[in-house]
């Protein structure tokens, strides 16, 4: 990004940001609440346009090309499920395949990964309804992940998780950054995170 802005109203929510996260890091994004975290990965991801400045990633202007630029991010938003509530997780995984037109062999690879990194296993079959917060969090992530994407944004994922689910979201962010070379780039106001 270069001097990127966004502005609601009288409100300048992001002021003149520049920012270079480089490929294949790990990016914690700090801020105080209303700082513009939120918002910055929302402009990154093409949710957003920004009033001015640019923003780029991997080359792509992301509210330009949307579509190409979703089949290259993953996002997870806070408090916000991917989920479908009457589905059992491993539904909503073989829903997202479709989605994602992802090679089987691929999905099935990356499903058994982020089952095992992710300690899945015990509720992949459960509908989400049934679910902890903990348990969503981490079945959000990896339904972000399912096509491999080159970045992954995450707002606040360990918001109100238990000390156990939070380290397994940690060490499973360090796991894939490591082994499939996503880029990940985190907001977190829980200095553990960082």
């Amino acid at each position: 990004t270069h001097d990127l802005c966004k502005q609601y109203g009288n409100a300048l929510r992001v002021a003149h940001l520049d920012l270079d996260v480089p490929e294949g890091s790990v990016y914690g994004f700090l801020g105080p609440n209303g700082a513009g975290k939120s918002t910055t990965l929302k402009m990154l991801s093409g949710i957003l346009i920004p009033t001015s400045g640019t923003v780029q990633v991997g080359g792509i202007v992301p509210y330009e090309r949307r579509r190409e630029n979703a089949k290259r991010i993953g996002v997870v938003f806070g408090q916000r499920s991917q989920l479908y509530w009457d589905l059992p997780v491993s539904d909503t995984f073989d829903l997202y395949e479709s989605l994602y037109d992802i090679p089987h062999e691929t999905f099935r690879k990356n499903c058994e990964l982020f089952t095992e990194l992710l300690d899945m296993g015990s509720f992949l079959d459960q509908p989400v309804r049934q679910l902890s917060l903990g348990q969503k969090m981490k079945a959000n992530i990896a339904v972000a992940l399912l096509h491999d994407p080159a970045v992954l944004y995450l707002d606040e994922p360990t918001i109100g998780l238990d000390v156990v689910s939070k380290k397994v979201l940690r060490q499973a962010i360090k796991a894939i950054n490591k082994e499939k070379g996503t880029t990940v780039m985190l907001t977190t106001h829980d200095m553990d995170d960082i």
